[in-house]
């Protein structure tokens, strides 16, 4: 989280003098989304009413977080949920919108600190009028501490949503200024209000995205741990097991945060998670199923891996097909990225690999967000050369069987 992209500027520069883009890129199946050039920190969330993207981009006044609703007509009529003097996003940490179990719309935007970039707050709003207007309810991270707070996944409860967030409230202790501590996981119950937050776990990796799932057994979040001695291996909280516990034993020892979190999707007692890592120097995308809720996963299954001059960079997302999976990755080649598409089943099978359309591999491009919409995959990724927010529907039925695929 310290290579902070600041918007205050950026959103400025890059939405002044840049030439339009003339339509869709063709043969993605859905048009590009109805943001402006310019547009950053993007999201794509799951909801009932249909899947809602997320971005910033420069206002009239100031910066704005905006939304769009997905629908059977395509995208519908953006939406601004607030406008802020100051905004902060990063290229992994970005605002969200989504719909919760209450029927609500809630959001967050992340606010920097007026002494040092390094530190912001989450600040959350709830729209009861499918977004026409939005109450502020306050700051997620309830210590007061200036320090880093981020990275936050969402599942929709009954009565609002369950938060989880990456927490510096230890990084900067009062009591000890001089110490140096761990970030840490944590998690709150957010409906009308802002209920008092609890810990999950007390070191975790400092700037990995976190991922939330609802199985019938209750939430389960998915993160990058950090032992003391730098192993930054998968971890699971929630759904049919107590406790935290490592879902696979990777080994990967890295002193600085691979800014690489791992994504789970889930559907009553099937839970996938997919994710990157890099132990004993060689890159993968592994993913790894459960069908008791995530008390149990089988081996993990290798999506990718480094291929002649083809190297995978990760940025995941996973989403179910029924009792299958289709996970979305970066891959590498010659300074070339392309974002892929590839299925896998519980049995270990997968099928023949899709790339969906080159994406630039630096960081600009942030990360592709995924989600399912009447029977495609639908994802939305940036493209920095124009400074454009880009989509592709890909009908899940064109992604190959894993049964056309192999075992591994």
């Amino acid at each position: 989280m310290s290579k902070i992209l600041t918007i205050l500027c950026l959103l400025a520069a890059q939405a002044l003098a840049q030439p339009q883009v003339e339509g869709p890129m063709p043969q993605l199946g859905i048009a590009d989304p109805p943001a402006s050039v310019g547009a950053i920190a993007h999201r794509l969330t799951q909801n009932p009413g249909g899947p809602i993207l997320s971005w910033l981009e420069r206002g009239a006044k100031g910066i704005e977080l905006r939304w769009v609703r997905l629908g059977e007509d395509g995208w519908g009529e953006p939406g601004v949920v607030t406008e802020q003097d100051r905004m902060m996003a990063n290229w992994a940490d970005v605002p969200a919108v989504l719909e919760g179990g209450d029927g609500a719309l809630y959001a967050h935007w992340l606010s920097p600190s007026e002494n040092s970039l390094e530190w912001y707050d989450i600040h959350v709003l709830r729209s009861a009028d499918n977004g026409q207007t939005w109450t502020e309810l306050g700051v997620l991270n309830d210590d007061g501490i200036e320090a880093e707070h981020g990275f936050v996944s969402y599942v929709p409860v009954e009565h609002g949503v369950r938060a989880y967030w990456l927490d510096g409230r230890a990084t900067r202790e009062e009591v000890a200024p001089d110490v140096n501590g761990p970030m840490s996981l944590r998690t709150a119950l957010i409906g009308e209000s802002i209920e008092p937050s609890e810990l999950v776990d007390d070191r975790v990796c400092d700037c990995c995205t976190t991922s939330a799932a609802m199985t019938d057994a209750g939430p389960m979040v998915v993160y990058r741990d950090r032992t003391e001695s730098e192993v930054r291996d998968i971890w699971i909280a929630g759904g049919g097991a107590e406790g935290t516990r490592r879902l696979h034993e990777d080994g990967w020892a890295i002193a600085g945060c691979p800014v690489n979190g791992p994504v789970i999707d889930a559907n009553g007692s099937t839970v996938v998670v997919a994710w990157y890592t890099v132990a004993e120097n060689k890159a993968m995308v592994l993913a790894a199923f459960s069908t008791d809720s995530g008390k149990t996963f089988t081996p993990p299954v290798i999506i990718d891996q480094p291929q002649g001059a083809s190297v995978p960079l990760g940025r995941g997302d996973v989403v179910l097909d029924g009792d299958e999976a289709v996970v979305s990755w970066l891959a590498n080649k010659r300074l070339k990225g392309t974002l892929k598409l590839q299925r896998i089943s519980v049995a270990g099978l997968i099928g023949t690999a899709v790339s969906v359309s080159p994406m630039d591999s630096g960081r600009l491009s942030g990360f592709a967000h995924m989600e399912v919409f009447n029977g495609r995959a639908v994802i939305v990724w940036r493209d920095p050369e124009v400074k454009v927010l880009r989509a592709a529907a890909i009908p899940l039925g064109s992604i190959g069987k894993s049964q056309d695929g192999v075992q591994h």
